[in-house]
């Protein structure tokens, strides 16, 4: 039921890296697939269960999002994501079926790796969204991309944080 993601990726990084291969030292965490409406949602979580692990499913600003380890992981290159993120449509958000996002895992801290983006990635300072700073677990960067694309930047995996936040409950 999901389309490759590939092509997504490809756009993403010819986006994103001036110089191929100048973000391969970072893990890239999960891939976003949103869908248009709540009938969408619903039968693709029930699709993905027949074959993949749900690690969870919270609330998060106002609606659900689905968090599964893969059976098999989604490649790219040389990487392997093993995690998939899929949010129920938020009303009067809309957007359109197909992938959204991705996220990576930061090698250094965020000021920092916002530094690093500025330095290596050729992002002006004030196109990175800090706004995610203030978050109490995983605060993240944010980039939006030509084309509707996005890209994050955490310090730690969501399946680590999953954990932590399973741990505290």
């Amino acid at each position: 039921m999901l389309p490759d993601h590939t092509s997504f990726l490809n756009q993403l990084f010819s986006t994103l890296e001036p110089v191929p291969g100048t973000l391969d030292h970072l893990q890239l965490d999960h891939l976003c697939y949103r869908v248009e409406t709540q009938e969408q949602y619903e039968a693709l979580k029930s699709h993905l269960l027949e074959e993949n692990e749900l690690l969870v499913e919270s609330p998060i600003n106002g609606r659900r999002i689905a968090t599964f380890r893969m059976a098999d992981p989604f490649r790219f290159r040389e990487r392997e994501m093993w995690l998939l993120e899929l949010p129920e449509p938020k009303a009067g958000s809309p957007y359109p079926e197909g992938w959204e996002h991705v996220e990576f895992v930061t090698d250094r801290p965020l000021e920092a790796f916002a530094e690093w983006m500025v330095e290596h990635l050729g992002v002006e300072a004030e196109d990175i969204d800090r706004s995610g700073m203030r978050k109490p677990l995983n605060a993240d960067l944010r980039l939006r991309l030509e084309g509707g694309l996005s890209v994050k930047f955490h310090e730690l995996a969501l399946d680590v944080v999953i954990l932590m936040e399973l741990a505290a409950t």
